[in-house]
């Protein structure tokens, strides 16, 4: 096992086999709560949908960043975050049942909780290998996951929505402890693969994303190819290929050699980035699904069936905005790798979105599927446009 250092580490690794398995495992959940969020597209769904998904994220967050400062690969991490992979899966199985059956909400919580035990136990064995100055780090992070794991089995004795309350208090806990361990270090600046942290974030958000692909082809698929359904896939892949050149753009400059403060911002960050672009695929295929009953041939108004209605087009829009809003804060604090003028470029454009969602009422789904598609496509390039530029030119 290699410990911390203090000190940057020379040489650089990439993700292993077995983190690229953590991760699928960890995208069935992401899949199991976007299917949630279609069942239910109501407000109260959405709030649910981000709800389930702090948690999911924050599992899979902590031990990524485990992984990336403990690099080690020996048999009991390998059985550990095998059995983590499993818990993982029962978080999944038990979504659609949170809040609906005592079976799925208790089978959520104990597999979170498990997931929790797993990195105590990880925890305290590589306190074992660590120096003396760094272990101060190292039971900070035991102690926070302790205290969670203790406080999301506490949940199960309380009715709602007292149990919604101790969830939100543990993961206060459990969100606090980075902080307060780095905290506790003299230098501040933990060792860690600068590279391999940013390419496990964007491997995840590629997975995220296929996610969302994925959603695009099975709404297609469910409305017998009808041709305003295939026209609006078509549009909503436009989406998230521009989804995808905007955040792979600036990936690359993610040197990670960041003050503690930024890099938190920049790890936390991703929340709102991963949560958006599941939310999108659901958008899409939401969208699909209304254009398979428009019969008007012009596709200029809602007809012949389903609306396109406020809350999907909030659910599309706004998880479009939020994306573009999160990429341009985790990509301007990573040393400022971000522009000004794409910044507010990227903000703008969010508040059209929002407003298209608010006021679109009128369009039907191709028509507004096609008016984000072209916002984001115009964006893409005078983003390539502006990277194109040399430096110093307006």
């Amino acid at each position: 096992m290699r410990n911390l250092t203090g000190e940057q580490r020379a040489e650089e690794r990439t993700s292993t086999w077995l983190e690229l398995f953590f991760d699928l495992c960890f995208v069935v959940a992401v899949a199991a709560l976007a299917r949630d969020l279609h069942h239910d597209p109501t407000f109260g769904g959405i709030l649910r949908f981000i709800g389930l998904f702090v948690p999911v994220w924050w599992a899979w967050m902590t031990y990524t960043w485990y992984a990336t400062s403990f690099d080690n690969d020996d048999v009991p991490y390998r059985v550990t975050l095998l059995a983590a992979m499993l818990f993982m899966l029962g978080m999944a199985a038990s979504v659609e049942g949170v809040g609906h059956q005592p079976g799925g909400t208790a089978g959520f919580v104990f597999s979170y909780a498990a997931l929790r035990v797993l990195l105590v136990w990880l925890f305290l064995r590589a306190r074992y290998h660590t120096p003396q100055r760094l272990r101060g780090f190292v039971n900070w992070y035991a102690a926070g996951n302790a205290l969670g794991a203790m406080l999301w089995l506490a949940s199960l004795l309380a009715p709602p929505p007292a149990i919604y309350v101790l969830w939100a208090v543990a993961l206060f806990v459990e969100l606090l402890a980075p902080i307060l361990a780095v905290r506790a270090l003299d230098e501040p600046k933990v060792s860690f693969h600068p590279r391999h942290i940013a390419e496990r974030y964007g491997l995840f958000t590629i997975i995220v994303l296929g996610e969302s692909v994925l959603a695009v082809a099975s709404g297609t698929a469910g409305t017998e190819w009808a041709p305003a359904a295939v026209f609006t896939a078509v549009l909503g892949f436009v989406c998230a290929a521009c989804i995808w050149w905007i955040y792979f753009d600036y990936v690359e400059t993610t040197g990670m050699s960041l003050a503690p403060r930024p890099a938190f911002y920049w790890g936390y960050g991703h929340l709102a980035v991963y949560a958006a672009i599941a939310a999108f695929g659901v958008g899409v295929q939401l969208a699909i699904e209304g254009a398979a009953h428009v019969e008007s041939a012009t596709l200029a108004a809602p007809a012949g069936g389903i609306q396109f209605g406020l809350v999907a087009r909030i659910i599309l829009a706004g998880s479009v905005a939020v994306y573009l809003l999160a990429a341009s804060f985790v990509q301007y604090v990573n040393q400022h790798s971000l522009g000004e003028r794409i910044a507010l470029a990227r903000s703008a454009l969010a508040v059209v979105l929002v407003l298209l969602a608010i006021l679109g009422s009128f369009l039907s789904s191709p028509v507004f599927v096609a008016l984000v598609a072209a916002a984001l496509v115009i964006l893409t390039v005078l983003e390539k446009i502006h990277a194109a530029q040399p430096a110093g030119r307006p």
